[in-house]
């Protein structure tokens, strides 16, 4: 088992733990392992405030809040939403500029004019035409793209007629290379989207509103509870985690992520398949727990 921790002393002084979902807290398509489950129990015992950090949607919270029900926020969409797991309600977004879907996607398609888009808001998902209608789509493993297959479309034009978008995101039919679409589309992107991906072979990537990601809603979650960055731990396996992994004061990297996010962060949690954050949070828990006697 791999895990590389802080002193005794900063993991006593931990009172946020914010973890990503898919690949950390989670495998993609499993429920939350007992062990996670407990440890968080663990460390929410200790005072610790937990929340998850994630690129999901709004509306595919719903098993993470099932099984998690003590939890009441989680920040959604790379940062770009915090959702109130408990009423379902979103409490806070930071979207994208409606004026800049047309020009964008005309700028794009000067350059790459076989991409396709879908637009993520509070009320669901729309996508452009073409989005998933290929045998690409039919054969990817990426949830995020077999999601949107029953997504209703929006004609082109009239994206600046959706209201808030929380994310946009962009594909090319039949390419599964995410890092390769990134560096394509990135500087297109200056000034009006942060990019990055979460899934290396989904040849998807995903646009927040400039400046926003995960590490920048988390550091309002934690300044509205009077939290510091070097009272919080943060675990990822994603390039979408770095900024987060950074800012934090204990930033871990699931053993087997993505080696930009293994470069960004201090500390290693453990793989999955060896407990993953669990013996993490459990080291917090009893770490918190010798120093409050």
């Amino acid at each position: 088992m791999s895990m590389h921790l802080p002193d005794e002393r900063a993991l006593a002084g931990i009172r946020l733990i914010a973890t990503d979902v898919d690949g950390t807290l989670l495998e993609t398509g499993t429920p939350i392992t007992t062990r996670v489950l407990e440890a968080i129990d663990a460390v929410r015992e200790t005072g610790a405030h937990v929340v998850p950090v994630t690129g999901r949607p709004l509306r595919w919270m719903d098993p993470v809040a099932a099984q998690l029900p003590q939890l009441q926020w989680a920040i959604c969409a790379n940062g770009s939403a915090v959702l109130d797991m408990q009423s379902g309600q979103l409490a806070a977004a930071y979207g994208i500029d409606p004026g800049q879907l047309v020009d964008f996607r005309e700028r794009l398609h000067s350059v790459l004019p076989q991409a396709v888009l879908a637009y993520e808001t509070p009320d669901g998902s729309f996508t452009s035409p073409g989005f998933v209608h290929d045998s690409a789509t039919e054969l990817s493993e990426s949830a995020a793209v077999r999601a949107r297959l029953e997504a209703p479309e929006i004609a082109y034009g009239e994206e600046s007629t959706l209201g808030t978008v929380l994310k946009v995101l962009v594909r090319i039919p039949g390419s599964y290379d995410s890092e390769a679409l990134l560096n394509a589309v990135s500087p297109l992107t200056s000034g009006i989207f942060h990019p990055t991906h979460s899934n290396p072979s989904s040849g998807l990537i995903e646009l927040a509103a400039p400046g926003i990601t995960k590490a920048h809603t988390l550091e309002v979650f934690a300044a509205d509870r009077g939290i510091g960055s070097p009272e919080v731990a943060a675990f990822g396996d994603m390039p979408n985690d770095i900024e987060m992994l950074t800012w934090a004061g204990a930033g871990f990297a699931i053993a087997d992520g993505h080696q930009q996010a293994l470069q960004a962060a201090a500390f290693r949690a453990p793989s999955l398949a060896d407990g993953g954050i669990a013996p993490v949070l459990e080291a917090i828990a009893r770490a918190r727990s010798a120093e409050l006697g």
